[in-house]
């Protein structure tokens, strides 16, 4: 199959959640069939106009108005999603960088006017979240944000409504799907959010001394890692962790590394325990250095990439329950605790199961992007070839149940 995709971020290199989970379910597609990706990128990005990555062929076009939009939403004005109208409005001339004429064509949200153009045989949407829910549960402040919230839902419901299928993050927004917004079981299909199993893996004695000793960690320290990008959810799961959970282990030698942009809400703090680093592509050696990941969720849709990343480098893993959301194969390999008590958790320093054992436990490796991007694959096709067949109804492609 000749597979389209279009996504508002630029997603490789993949260096938060959205990007990772978008690359990792076009590189598991790629392994199969031929993939070609539209990122629709701010001015300032300076990537190349086309690249090959993992076999996923990217074509980056700018838009101008994404800053604009951005610009908005930190006034506190007007949401991101705004810049979902300009995609709309330039469907025709972004469809037009995509080359070839696709089977499937997959968007995500806010560009999900580019389904309704020229339909591909297979349309998808792509969710992250169920987006409604996830405005109004952690969004941005803003003005009349009850208003924006009612365009956010319309937007939603239009984009599920019209699209033969919609690919949910977990059980829980699939069934959220169904009631929302009115459509059939049958139109919505479940991809976890993965890890790079080509990348992520339990690092080797000599692997892990050269990574704590990179971070001036010593042997005894416990070095919990708690990665995230910039975004409300992520900064109250930050300051729970710095003013709740790392104060009430005192002085025990537990140390906590953030990575990832959510670092920026750390600038001032200089507790001795704290080690901040900044976004970067180059997170083994971060997870090589940990002992455990901390998922302390409190807010948020979809489900966190970070969880199942953690757990493919062998690191123990303490979550809350709300953090464990979309992973309840991962159950046993987790420990979940609330805030309140994840210190006393962690005072137990659990270990991840490379600690005990060199091989990745089977129910971690299903997690890898390349099995979960290949299993959809199946899906697609399957789907495709249905609603191709020989006397196939006209709405059969769209399994209305």
């Amino acid at each position: 199959m000749l597979i389209h995709g279009a996504t508002d971020n630029d997603i490789h290199p993949p260096r938060f959640g959205a990007a990772q989970r978008a690359f990792g379910m076009y590189r598991g597609l790629a392994e199969r069939h031929e993939v070609r990706v539209l990122c629709v990128v701010p001015n300032r990005n300076r990537a190349p106009r086309e690249e090959n990555a993992a076999g996923v062929h990217l074509l980056r076009r700018k838009a101008w108005y994404t800053a604009a939009a951005w610009r908005l939403e930190r006034a506190r004005l007007a949401p991101l999603f705004l810049a979902a109208h300009g995609h709309r409005a330039r469907a025709r001339r972004l469809l037009a960088a995509l080359p070839g004429a696709a089977d499937v064509r997959i968007a995500d949200l806010a560009l999900a006017g580019l389904l309704e153009v020229a339909p591909a045989p297979l349309t998808v949407l792509h969710a992250h979240n169920v987006e409604a829910d996830h405005f109004r549960d952690a969004g941005p402040a803003l003005a009349a944000r009850g208003f924006w919230a009612a365009r956010l839902g319309a937007l939603e419901a239009r984009a599920v409504r019209r699209a033969d299928l919609v690919v949910a993050a977990g059980e829980e927004d699939a069934e959220r799907f169904v009631a929302l917004y009115g459509i059939g079981a049958g139109r919505v299909r479940v991809m976890p959010n993965g890890y790079d199993e080509t990348d992520i893996a339990a690092p080797t004695g000599a692997e892990r001394a050269r990574a704590r000793a990179a971070l001036g960690v010593d042997e005894d320290d416990y070095l919990c890692l708690f990665v995230g990008s910039d975004v409300p959810h992520n900064r109250a799961a930050l300051a729970a962790l710095c003013d709740r959970v790392l104060p009430a282990l005192g002085c025990e030698r537990f140390r906590l590394v953030v990575v990832g942009d959510v670092s920026r809400a750390l600038a001032g703090r200089r507790e001795p325990w704290l080690i901040a680093r900044p976004a970067t592509p180059e997170i083994l050696p971060l997870l090589h250095a940990a002992d455990a990941g901390l998922n302390p969720a409190l807010a948020g849709g979809g489900s966190n990439v970070k969880l199942p990343t953690y757990l493919g480098a062998g690191l123990a893993v303490v979550t809350t329950p709300h953090g464990l959301r979309g992973y309840a194969p991962l159950a046993p390999w987790v420990v979940s605790a609330g805030i309140e008590r994840m210190a006393e958790a962690l005072r137990e320093r659990p270990r991840g199961w490379a600690a005990r054992g060199p091989v990745t436990p089977p129910a971690i490796a299903a997690y890898g992007w390349g099995r979960l991007g290949a299993a959809l694959g199946e899906a697609l096709g399957e789907r495709l070839a249905a609603s191709r067949a020989p006397g196939a109804p006209a709405e059969a492609r769209r399994a209305r149940a």
